[in-house]
Parts: structure tokens; sequence; C-alpha cells
């Protein structure tokens, strides 16, 4: 995979009060409704649609509201998502015939929920693996992002990537793809003075973290740690990790194995608001230009191309 360019990263103020407004929504509770735009389907897109979804006219989507700006709140509304998530599932619906709900969930419930039927599918936090692809979820990327430490300036002095925090402790997800790029650049270049961990559910108590000096780092995507920056000041500093410990990888929806004819749906509709511009106009709006991916990469499965529906022997 290409190097990703580094992003310029300007985010309005009511994506950015979500970072740590979202802190008091249910961890997976909460839901937002959107009605499916004025236009016509696509009838091949909904012939694909689960009997479920074609009768509810309807399609869930889960995710943590506390990353902009893919998807957040604002202090103002924190039961409606914003950010590129939400607008392009509203940019998806008229395609599919169906109006959008959100759910807010935590990361630790988020696959079990889309394996469980809870939602339809997540659309925010899902990072494309060769694990996750092979195993339980199909996976659609709509955008790419490296990844950065979010630090404190004092902190940050120095530090140019996971190999500068022998020692330190770093937040991250819990069970990321973050936590075992952790270890393994722990294992190769700390001879022993071990990078520590801390597990977060979710952005808000981890960057609460890095400002107490529980932590000395968060590990997140670099578009969102600029945003928390951004909103910041000079409270925050990021230090983009380099390609060499993390290369840049998709985000992506992430739909359940057991539901391909939804996988084909959303592909297809996703495929259709790139070719007519939707798409585009979006990540514009969010300055997230350099993290657009092309109709070349836009294909399920982008990191093992494992076909829709199938899952590896082992």
């Amino acid at each position: 995979m290409t190097s990703l360019r580094r992003i310029a990263l300007p985010v309005s103020l009511a994506l950015l009060t979500g970072v740590l407004a979202a802190c008091g929504s249910s961890s997976s509770g909460g839901s937002s409704d959107t009605a499916a735009a004025a236009g016509s389907a696509d009838s091949t897109l909904v012939a694909e649609l689960p009997d479920s979804v074609k009768s509810s006219k309807q399609i869930s989507f889960g995710a943590l509201w506390e990353t902009p700006p893919v998807i957040s709140v604002t202090t103002g509304n924190t039961s409606t998502p914003v950010g590129v998530a939400p607008d392009l599932a509203a940019a998806l619906a008229p395609v599919l015939g169906v109006s959008i709900k959100w759910q807010n969930m935590q990361w630790p419930a988020q696959l079990p929920g889309v394996q469980s039927g809870a939602v339809n599918a997540l659309f925010g936090q899902v990072s494309a693996t060769a694990e996750r692809e092979t195993s339980v979820v199909d996976l659609i990327p709509f955008y790419r992002s490296s990844m950065a430490l979010l630090m404190t300036p004092d902190k940050a002095s120095g530090v140019t990537g996971l190999a500068s925090m022998c020692g330190k402790k770093v937040g991250v997800p819990v069970g990321s793809i973050q936590s075992d790029t952790v270890k393994a650049v722990s294992k190769a270049s700390c001879n022993g003075n071990d990078i520590k961990l801390a597990e977060y559910s979710g952005a808000t108590a981890a960057i609460s973290a890095v400002r107490a000096g529980t932590v000395d780092a968060w590990m997140d995507s670099t578009t969102s740690q600029k945003a928390v920056v951004a909103k910041a000041g000079n409270a925050f500093t990021e230090v983009e990790v380099p390609d060499s410990e993390f290369a840049p990888q998709y985000t992506t929806i992430a739909v359940s194995k057991s539901e391909p004819g939804l996988t084909k749906a959303l592909l297809g509709a996703m495929q259709k608001i790139m070719a007519d511009g939707s798409y585009a106009k979006v990540m514009e709006k969010y300055d997230l230009k350099d993290a657009e991916i092309t109709s070349d990469e836009l294909v399920v499965n982008p990191v093992t191309k494992t076909p829709v529906g199938q899952k590896s022997a082992s």
C-alpha cells in the first residue's frame, strides 16, 4: 500500500466539540435516524438487500461517536452523529431506498454486535486487517489514514514514533490493531524496556488520560488526532507514526459474512456515489482529500481480496 501524504485538517468547531462531549452518550444504546433523501433507488442493488432490510426499509449502523472527523457529536446535539460516516451514509440511503439508523457503540461491542445482528453494519472505526477479512466480517473501505500519537508538547519532545516510547505508557483501543503494533515495535526496539499498554473503550477517556498525564500518548488515526489538536490548541500535539512501524490503513464499513447481499448492496451504492461525485464532496467538506480512496481501491476485503461471505479454511 502506498504511503499516505501528510493530511492538513482544519476541522469545523461543530465537529470538534464532540471529542470531549460524546462521553455522556450511552455506550451502546444511543441511536439516531437519518431519513433517505429524495431520489430513485437502484432496483438491482435493492434486490441484494436482506429481507429484513427490504421490509423495514432501514439500515442500522453502529460506531463510537468519539472520533472526528469520521464520526462524533456536537455539544448542542449529542443524540445525532455528524462527520464523514454519517454524511456518506446519508448519500447511500437514497441509492438503496432506505433510511439510516445510527447506534452509539463502544469499540469492544462493535464486532460482536454486527455478528449478533444488533446492527446491520459498522461504519466508523473498523480498520481492514487480514484476520478480520477472513473470519467474521466483510469490509468495504471508505478512507485511509496513517496513525499518530496524541501527546502533550512536553512529552512529545524528541519522539519520532513508537520506537521512541520504550518504557513509556501508550493508550490504545481495546483489542485493536494498534495494540498489536505497539507490542511488535516494543519487542523489536525496546530491549526489555517495554512500552506499557493502557487499553480504552473510547477516545474521550484516553484523551483525558493524556491530558492528566496518566498515559504518555494515545494512538489513533492521524485524521482524528489532528482534529483533537485543532480543537485543544496548545494542549496537545500529534506525532505521526512512521510507515515502517504502521503503514496507512483503510477504515471500512464492516458487514457480517452471514449477510453477503448487504455487503454487495453497500459496495454498489458506494461505487455509485463515488462515480457521481458525492463521495468526493463529502471528503472535501472535511478537508480529507488526501485520505480519499480511488475506484480501484473500492473493493470488498481490500487486504486479502477474500470473496464476499467467504471465510478462511483455518
